[in-house]
């Protein structure tokens, strides 16, 4: 203000000017805090919402490959099963058979990399619970890693059915059988009872307990593979030696046939891994193949002839076949 020809300047209150310090400091974090509602609420272009489409590894087919490259062991891998060792045993068109490779729709499966998986793995443990299949998978697995340590040794440990310990990574890759995967025991008869009704004893399985062989160890892996089925016919217990269910250590009426029987024990061992099994391990379940026996069963002298995999249709008779046997 002017006083004469004086100038005469004022200031604001101090206390005036401290009241209004914090208003202007909370409108501008409003005023913030709105602009970015608005830059939320606006569009994202549909292009940056597009997601690959996932990968079915089951979903493929097989195709012939000449290029395809063969195993990358030989018959010297000492994890092989004598039996079952097709390059020692020299069984015939193995070149053919090993020209297949698995080709899933839509996108790639390269080729196993046993240096890059140990490491990944290094310091864990993986295991297999179930039958042959899973046993038969263990063993070309073992004999893959090998070959990025040779210096991995048998490992039978934790009622393990076998197995193998690879020092430079310090992981085991292991097998544990229990063909039910819940646990069963013979119960023989008497000959006297025998003979009355041709039943020579009986096999219970306790539907609601894993078998002995696992049941303790599955705090060890960090990755567990089970499987379960072909041993679930009549071929394996017949009508002489047949499977009588328990829960709770009673027998469960009214009886169960065998394939009730399965389906009542992978119930029991799905909630049992649920359950029990620590959450951090990586759990797989593992589908069965058909049969391709030729010229009788497997106990029956039949032979597998193959050199090309089995058509659908092929597929579709081997399940036919067995649900009428």
């Amino acid at each position: 203000m002017e006083l004469g020809s004086r100038r005469i300047y004022t200031t604001m209150p101090s206390k005036l000017r401290s009241s209004l310090l914090p208003r202007i400091l909370l409108l501008s974090l409003l005023l913030l805090l709105f602009y970015s509602l608005l830059l939320l609420r606006r569009p994202i272009a549909s292009s940056n919402l597009v997601s690959p489409p996932p990968c079915d590894l089951f979903s493929g087919r097989w195709v012939f490959d000449p290029e395809t490259p063969k195993p990358l062991y030989d018959d010297t891998c000492p994890f092989h099963r004598n039996a079952w060792n097709c390059l020692r045993n020299k069984r015939e068109n193995m070149d053919v058979i090993n020209s297949w490779r698995w080709v899933p729709n839509g996108c790639g499966l390269s080729r196993i990399d046993p240096t890059r998986f140990l490491t990944m793995m290094r310091n864990k443990n993986v295991g297999f619970v179930g039958d042959s299949l899973n046993e038969n998978l263990l063993v070309s697995f073992l004999c893959i890693l090998r070959v990025a340590d040779p210096s991995a040794v048998k490992w039978k440990k934790k009622k393990a059915w076998r197995g193998a310990y690879f020092p430079k990574f310090n992981v085991t890759v292991a097998y544990h059988r229990a063909v039910l995967l819940s646990k069963y025991q013979w119960q023989p008869k008497s000959s006297a009872e025998a003979n009355q009704d041709g039943v020579k004893g009986t096999y219970r399985v306790d539907v609601d307990v894993p078998a002995n062989e696992w049941i303790n160890v599955t705090s060890f892996y960090d990755v567990l593979i089970f499987n379960s089925g072909h041993w679930w016919g009549y071929d394996k217990f017949p009508k002489e030696t047949p499977l009588v269910f328990y829960r709770k250590g009673k027998p469960i009426n009214p009886p169960l046939d065998i394939l009730q029987g399965f389906e009542v024990v992978l119930q029991h061992m799905v909630s049992y891994i649920q359950r029990e099994v620590p959450e951090k391990t990586l759990k797989f379940w593992r589908l069965q193949s058909p049969r391709h026996f030729y010229g009788g069963d497997w106990n029956q002298n039949g032979s597998c002839l193959l050199e090309k995999p089995l058509e659908e249709n092929q597929e579709q008779w081997s399940e036919q076949r067995s649900k009428k046997d």
